[in-house]
């Protein structure tokens, strides 16, 4: 697998970690190599996908998937977002399917194992001043080496997705004709769902099934698990939720994780809320009111980078869109297989602004006093963002014909990874095509980059500058 061979100089790098005028030498490695790896090892995985969905097994009739339909197709599976130019069950093969479906398992993972081995070296790494900026983050994490971290990531992963294509099997057997084909289907919207991919062998993505109480139930609990931060899944289980109960396990975790899951909380509940409203005598009118209830779920659940749909996005109001593209920007937590700012993120700056708007000097959450270098990584990152989503969005104003929303819906989906379309990438031009891909890859990698950049800076000479009064706002 492409991104281990990176996971092993993670490996030699914390091992070195440890001995002396190493450590000054092993950061700058970091800063150079393991960025650059990444986004080559990601790079060289879209590319190998792309070549073998251009052979002509590859696609249904033969003939084998053009060039440029075949890299955005590959780019959208490992980077795990969803956006399509093809239909997936119709145009490709069973071998276009699989390749799919490994660039998905691949890209997922790679992003898993990083972004967790990058946490536990900058546990190791970090002093004890500057450790406390991320010491939230790794608290569960420092103390065990890469590959260990490595090794639980693999077998959660394989646990949630065994787990998940067990319940769908079972629901979609007396559906399909053999077990063989409602087993297929089962393994691959499983994986899809972990890996908060939204590719579907449903040509209406899962709209067939909103009525379908475990089917939605299911492809939600994996979209959390898998966005959710392995980080986070593995400090639950550790601080034993059966044993000690709820209440207490929640009350002795860490600040990161109680921040990953109330922000996570208050999304789902607020988006389930505000979907419900806006879409009841709309795109929900005629249904039975526990349906319209599970599909304002599942919508709330699916635009933090999951992709699937139990409504058509073609028949939902403007607000619920817009309220989508927030969702979509967010999207779902560090460590996990989800992309966006990431809810962290988003609660840092809340909490950030909150402070200033009560006039405190010190951002804090849960008796917890949040560095200030953390809010600068968050604002960096969230500016970061929303620069590269503005360039892509103005190119494509500029060299397409379609509606202003529908362009931002699909270039935030795209920085986000979410892979819901209101239907027009599959109409965008080469240069459009481009561009989506492009901003899929930033999208994908940008943050974990950018904040590994930030985080791997050697430490300088403090200098004091007199202080300067510039009026904003």
């Amino acid at each position: 697998m492409l991104p281990l061979v990176v996971l092993r100089q993670l490996v030699v790098i914390s091992g070195n970690l440890s001995r002396p005028g190493i450590l000054a030498g092993a950061i700058g490695y970091l800063r150079q190599r393991v960025v650059q790896s990444l986004a080559l090892s990601f790079a060289a995985l879209i590319a190998v996908g792309t070549l073998l969905l251009t052979f002509p097994a590859a696609t249904a009739d033969g003939r084998g998937t053009p060039f440029l339909d075949a890299l955005f197709t590959a780019t959208s599976a490992t980077c795990v977002t969803g956006l399509i130019v093809r239909d997936t069950p119709s145009y490709f093969s069973v071998f276009g399917q699989l390749v799919i479906l490994g660039l998905i398992q691949l890209g997922a993972l790679g992003i898993m194992t990083f972004s967790t081995g990058i946490a536990v070296i900058l546990g190791h790494r970090l002093g004890p001043g500057e450790r406390r900026a991320v010491s939230e983050m790794v608290e569960e994490t420092r103390d065990i080496d890469i590959a260990r971290a490595v090794r639980y990531i693999l077998l959660f992963t394989l646990l949630a997705e065994a787990l998940g294509t067990l319940i769908l099997f079972l629901r979609f057997l007396p559906r399909f004709p053999t077990a063989l084909s409602a087993f297929y289907y089962a393994l691959f919207h499983s994986i899809s769902a972990f890996c908060n991919a939204g590719f579907s062998l449903f040509s209406d993505s899962l709209v067939r099934y909103q009525a379908d109480v475990v089917v939605n139930l299911a492809v939600i609990g994996l979209i959390l698990v898998g966005g959710i931060g392995f980080t986070v899944v593995h400090e639950i289980v550790n601080r034993g939720t059966f044993r000690r109960g709820l209440r207490q396990t929640v009350r002795s975790l860490t600040t990161h994780s109680r921040i990953v899951l109330v922000t996570s909380g208050i999304l789902i509940a607020v988006g389930t809320v505000v979907f419900f409203f806006f879409e009841f005598d709309h795109s929900l009118a005629g249904m039975p009111l526990g349906t319209r209830l599970l599909a304002s779920l599942f919508q709330s659940v699916t635009p933090r980078t999951a992709g699937f749909n139990t409504v058509p996005l073609n028949a939902l109001h403007p607000a619920t869109l817009f309220v989508f593209v927030i969702l979509m920007f967010v999207g779902a937590s560090p460590g996990g297989t989800g992309g966006g700012i990431k809810t962290s993120t988003f609660a840092v700056l809340l909490l950030a602004v909150r402070t200033r708007l009560a006039g405190q000097n010190e951002v804090v959450a849960g008796r917890r006093f949040i560095p200030r270098d953390v809010v600068y990584r968050a604002t960096a990152i969230v500016v970061t963002a929303a620069a590269a989503i503005a360039i892509v969005f103005t190119f494509l104003l500029a060299t397409q014909t379609f509606r202003f929303q529908d362009i931002l819906f699909e270039t935030v989906s795209a920085f986000g990874t979410v892979g819901l379309s209101t239907g027009l990438t599959p109409d965008l031009s080469g240069v459009g095509r481009l561009a989506i891909i492009t901003l899929m890859y930033v999208g994908r990698l940008g943050p974990l980059t950018l904040t590994l950049a930030m985080a791997a800076r050697q430490s300088r000479p403090l200098i004091s500058y007199p202080n300067a009064r510039i009026m904003v706002g």
